[in-house]
């Protein structure tokens, strides 16, 4: 089967003849005819089917196979499950299985049929059948009327609008049927419905199929029509009174045409004047524009100054901010050096920041050496305000997903868990941290932490 580019490249290429596009047109027609009669011979012309028991049979197969309709939204699914599913011999010599099986594939020879023959019809309108079929009423104008060409131009009119509106009715029926494929319990308890459905979605595509092939037809004739009116025209005779009216009428366009050259020689005259005022015009412009440059250049030039201005005085404001600054840092420094409690405070932070930096060593420190029992000693370290289980275990799952997604290693995870530990915690240091792993057994990292990071005794 030749491929959907191909055969867009080739329908973009004229037709050698009439008659050739006809047959294109005519073979589509005929084969979407075709495949519409088999299937409804097949599925549909004297086919009484049992909805209601075939629901039922439905109902006793998926018990025999533990499974609930709800697991089947389409006919699809249903037959792919049970062409790997054993049937019960029971239900298998049943009518109504039968009739279950010929329902689903009826369904899935329209639902593979269907799209591929509206496609075709589509195309076939649109491709071919708009595009060939013309009247060609553009070649006339308004003060001739052909009776042959208005006649067939009003019929491609009618006929296109009736084709449009099938093919609009067509695809709404496909869209209905398509919402009503699912759930599948429901195709086949209310089949009568889509039986009809289907039956309507058929008659649609012969509908259409059959106003191409009159289209066709008329058209096919629109020559001889027109080769019959022209052979009347030829045949009647004219009036001595119509060959007088042609006269005085072909006398009056002479004068008419006498007197547009009497005015053209006048126009002519005009052009040439205003030819001139249009290069006086032209000068002036110019000038006025070599005038605009000018000015626009010094207008640049005046920018480019006032921006050197402002930035010399923002450079000064920011000196000034720089002196008010500096005053204030010298007033504080005088203030402090004078105050007594400078050196107190001096000696408070200088141990905060001192057992800040041994609080982060010593959580490194264990974070390299607990590994995989991050999570152990996360729940048994103490939080001040206290901390419930659940948001410690909230707080574990966090850790463990963002160390999957980021790829972290088990002691990247640990400190982790230990800074949320820091964070959450307002008294947390090493004593606090150094009985969290005497709880957890770690009583040697314990003794190697408290050793290297504290002198106080954990139990003293």
């Amino acid at each position: 089967m030749p491929s959907h580019s191909r055969n867009k490249k080739r329908n973009n290429r004229p037709p050698p003849t009439r008659e050739a596009e006809y047959k294109v047109m005519i073979d589509i027609v005929n084969d979407v005819c075709l495949e519409i009669r088999k299937f409804a011979k097949k599925y549909i012309n004297d086919i009484v089917l049992k909805y209601d028991s075939c629901a039922t049979c439905l109902n006793e197969l998926l018990a025999s196979w533990q499974m609930d309709s709800s697991q089947f939204s389409t006919s699809k699914e249903f037959w792919e499950k049970h062409k790997i599913k054993l049937v019960d011999e029971d239900i298998r010599k049943k009518k109504e299985y039968k009739e279950l099986v010929f329902i689903c594939e009826r369904a899935r020879t329209f639902e593979r049929m269907i799209p591929n023959l509206r496609e075709r019809l589509v195309e076939c309108a649109r491709d071919h059948l708009y595009k060939y079929c013309r009247s060609f009423i553009e070649e006339t104008y308004d003060e001739v009327q052909i009776r042959p060409i208005i006649e067939y131009e009003e019929l491609i009119t009618t006929s296109k609008k009736e084709i449009d509106q099938k093919i609009d009715s067509l695809n709404n029926n496909i869209l209905k049927y398509g919402e009503m494929k699912s759930p599948f319990s429901e195709f086949i308890s209310k089949g009568h419905i889509h039986t009809a459905l289907m039956e309507e979605i058929c008659v649609l595509n012969i509908e259409i199929a059959h106003a191409i092939k009159k289209w066709i037809a008329d058209d096919s004739s629109y020559p001889e029509r027109l080769l019959q009116e022209e052979a009347v025209a030829d045949k009647t005779p004219m009036a001595p009174r119509d060959r007088q009216e042609l006269r005085r009428k072909l006398e009056k366009a002479q004068a008419d045409l006498d007197r547009f050259h009497e005015r053209k020689d006048v126009m002519e005259r005009q052009h040439g004047r205003l030819d001139k005022e249009l290069k006086q015009v032209s000068d002036r412009t110019y000038e006025l524009k070599v005038e605009v440059v000018t000015n626009r250049h010094d207008q640049e030039e005046m920018r480019q100054g006032i921006l050197g201005i402002e930035i010399e005085m923002k450079s000064i404001l920011e000196r000034l901010s720089s002196i008010d600054e500096k005053q204030e840092i010298l007033k504080r420094v005088r203030e402090m050096k004078l105050s007594p409690d400078t050196l107190r405070r001096i000696n408070t932070r200088r141990q905060e920041v001192t057992t800040k930096v041994q609080l982060d060593d010593a959580c490194r420190y264990v974070a390299f050496h607990i590994g995989k029992d991050w999570k152990k000693l996360y729940d048994r370290l103490p939080f001040v305000p206290p901390r419930d289980p659940d948001r410690r275990q909230k707080d574990v799952e966090v850790i463990d997903n963002i160390s999957a997604r980021q790829d972290r290693t088990p002691e990247e995870s640990a400190l982790r868990s230990l800074e949320k530990w820091r964070s959450f915690n307002r008294q947390g240091d090493i004593i606090q941290l150094i009985r969290g792993l005497r709880k957890l057994n770690k009583v040697e990292l314990a003794q190697k932490l408290e050793s290297r990071f504290t002198i106080q005794n954990v139990y003293g």
